[in-house]
């Protein structure tokens, strides 16, 4: 007898095929139940593990033992006239059965549950943050990171609409049903998922889901070590794209120029990208020192180095670092990256570091260039957008930003103001009463809020109400803001008790409270203050400079410019010399060139006004104008100066949200904007004041020139 009839003989075919079936059933259900369980990724390692040694013993048990009557006997101890085997075979075959059906139905019931794409819907996903699944929480950064990757590389087909990372990720944590949140997104195909890290090794986790009949159109369980993380991203990518009928090319699927293969840098950079979005002074912070971790680890990871460059961008806005060395680290890394290769992100460092050094057309040109190359990215979109030449255009392109980042606030805030200083003021209403619904305490909204309520209407016992009921983050809209209202409402006390607090909390806020400090200077300089308040404003721990600052910008709003010129020792500077001495991205040198100006001496003029035809873009092209600062540029620019500015003060104007207070100068403004001889300018600006300032704090008027 040969050794195969011998296999067949003894059942060893049947029970390997039996146990082989079983093993895959028991194994399809550890896949289902062990992210449900919170079960390790080891798990379902030592079941296969164990599966598979159990294989050979099985067969080998087959092989050696016979069951009889009297029990299990070895085989070659029982003789063939009393072997049942066909009896056992009959049974094994009763159980192979059984196992088929069972194995059959599980893939039917995967197929019934898993649809495929319907051809005629638009190809249009949202990608959610990837649940994390472990048992500390504290990975929800890389679910975060692993989401991100294949969302950028899925936005790179043309032929798919992805729904932008920062609008897929407020559903981070949602109870909403997927279909609602596709629905809210307005796409037909959502990706959730989890991912649960143990050690070296990553379990993801993925389903891909039609929004309106809320089928599995896919779904997949990967089991992999870290060190082939990018590998599992490209897998799970063009599983994605294979499910939903699409064609991937090989250089759409690469990973991102400039990235790192290695995994702890990977992850450093995931952490650090993590906290840059949250755009607080702490985070910015953790985002720099893990950032530049990453980059210690991996000296070529240059979309660590990019990233960190708009860490300290930001952090102009939010604090954290001292404007000096933001300034020496983003010319550091700049030029670390210029012979990097070429990636979207890059691009938009370069857009930014020609911005910083005052080369506008460079700036300009590469603004646009970041923004073809990676329209969908949020961060780029929005910094390259504000270069735009063009207000109405900027607007037309942020409208269609909303189809594939619908609750970006960044973007819809920029659309906010831009719709106020365009004079489409019931398009910028109605948005602030969508976020106002949409996101109560948010730091943006809060923001929307003041260009809405303080700076279209004007009304600030509304706009003090929405200060005392918010409740959200705080950053430099909310910061100054808050400081200057009590200003303007009189309550000195309060606002220097809140300014003495924030100071002591971080030096870096003095920076931030700049215009607040303006106003209450004056107040001090005035004999505004009683002596009480005298002593608080003589202990806020401000530096001699900044109060040297102060001072010389509140003089040159009255009309005196000796205090500027002192400070910045300009006694025998040429107006070249000038341009090169000053810092020109303040309010102070055009003040002083327009007060040169009014007394006859135009030279300051002519220097500045290059800088400003490329940087004063929105007074430019707005059509109400963007604040009062607009009438400085309006008056440098060109003979039309005084149709602008009376054009300013028959509509209503924007108030300033930034520099909070400064159109109080209104009466002071005639002999910086060359309307001193104009009879209107002086009845108009009264009725401004009267309905403001006048009526808010009249201490802070400046009556006279």
């Amino acid at each position: 007898m040969s050794f195969i009839s011998e296999l067949k003989r003894r059942n060893v075919f049947k029970v390997a095929t039996v146990y082989l079936i079983t093993s895959w059933l028991i194994l399809q259900i550890v896949s289902v139940i062990s992210p449900a369980l919170h079960l390790p990724t080891v798990f379902s390692t030592i079941i296969t593990v164990l599966l598979a040694i159990g294989f050979p013993v099985a067969c080998i048990f087959a092989w050696a033992f016979e069951l009889t009557p009297e029990g299990l006997k070895y085989s070659h101890e029982v003789d063939e006239a009393e072997s049942i085997r066909h009896e056992t075979g009959s049974k094994i075959n009763y159980m192979l059965a059984v196992a088929l059906l069972l194995a059959l139905g599980f893939i039917s019931y995967d197929k019934w549950n898993d649809s495929s794409a319907d051809d005629s819907l638009e190809r249009s996903i949202a990608v959610l943050p990837f649940q994390d699944m472990s048992s500390d929480k504290s990975q929800g950064y890389f679910g975060d990171g692993i989401s991100e990757e294949i969302l950028n590389t899925l936005a790179r087909l043309k032929q798919l609409v992805v729904i932008a990372r920062t609008s897929s990720f407020n559903f981070r944590d949602s109870k909403a049903d997927i279909r609602e949140i596709g629905r809210l997104l307005n796409v037909n195909y959502v990706l959730e998922g989890s991912v649960r890290k143990d050690k070296d090794n990553v379990r993801i986790t993925a389903q891909l889901i039609e929004v309106d009949s809320g089928a599995h159109i896919w779904s997949q369980t990967y089991d992999r070590e870290l060190t082939n993380i990018f590998a599992l991203q490209d897998e799970l990518t063009y599983a994605i794209t294979q499910a939903l009928k699409l064609n991937l090319l090989p250089d759409e699927l690469a990973v991102e120029t400039g990235m790192t293969s290695s995994s702890k840098a990977y992850e450093l950079f995931l952490q650090g990208r993590e906290n840059s979005y949250h755009r607080t002074t702490d985070s910015l912070q953790q985002a720099a020192r893990l950032l530049n971790e990453a980059i210690g680890l991996d000296e070529n990871f240059h979309l660590a180095k990019a990233q960190l460059y708009f860490v300290y961008s930001l952090a102009q806005f939010y604090g954290g670092f001292a404007i000096e060395q933001i300034e020496l680290e983003q010319e550091r890394l700049f030029w670390e990256l210029l012979t990097a290769p070429s990636f979207p992100l890059k691009t938009l460092v370069i857009a930014k570091q020609a911005e910083n050094n005052s080369k506008y057309d460079i700036a300009n040109s590469a603004y646009m260039l970041a923004f073809n190359q990676a329209p969908n990215d949020p961060l780029i979109q929005n910094i390259s957008l504000l270069a735009l030449d063009d207000i109405n255009v900027g607007l037309e392109l942020r409208e269609q930003i909303l189809r594939t980042n619908p609750q970006s606030e960044v973007n819809i805030s920029n659309l906010i103001y831009g719709y106020f200083i365009s004079g489409r003021i019931k398009e910028a209403k109605d948005l602030v009463e969508m976020t106002n619904q949409q996101f109560p305490d948010s730091p943006l909204n809060y923001g929307n809020n003041i260009f809405n309520t303080y700076g279209y209407d004007k009304n600030l016992p509304a706009m003090i109400s929405i200060m005392k009921q918010y409740n959200g983050p705080v950053n430099y809209d909310v910061r100054n803001s808050i400081a200057a209202f009590y200003v303007l409402i009189g309550d000195i006390d309060a606002s220097l008790t809140y300014v003495a607090k924030e100071l002591r909390e971080n030096a870096d806020y003095e920076e931030q409270l700049y215009f607040s400090l303006l106003l209450l200077q004056e107040l001090y300089m005035n004999g505004k203050m009683d002596q009480n308040q005298r002593l608080s404003f003589d202990k806020l721990p401000i530096t001699k400079t900044t109060k040297l600052t102060l001072l010389a910008l509140n003089k040159l709003l009255v009309g005196d410019e000796t205090h500027y010129e002192i400070q910045n020792d300009l006694t025998g500077l040429s107006a070249k010399e000038f341009v090169h001495k000053v810092e020109l991205n303040t309010y102070e040198p055009y003040l002083y060139a327009a007060l040169k100006k009014s007394k006859g001496d135009d030279r300051y003029a002519q220097a500045v006004l290059p800088i400003l035809n490329k940087s004063n873009i929105l007074c430019g092209k707005a059509i109400s104008g963007a604040g009062w600062p607009c009438a400085i540029y309006f008056y440098l620019r060109d003979g039309e100066s005084s149709e602008n500015i009376r054009n300013m003060l028959n509509r209503n104007v924007l108030f300033d949200g930034y520099s909070i207070g400064i159109e109080k100068n209104l009466l002071t403004f005639p002999s910086l904007i060359g309307m001193g001889n104009d009879p209107d300018f002086k009845k108009r600006a009264n009725e401004i004041l009267d309905k403001t300032f006048r009526k808010w704090n009249p201490d802070l008027v400046s009556e006279h020139p």
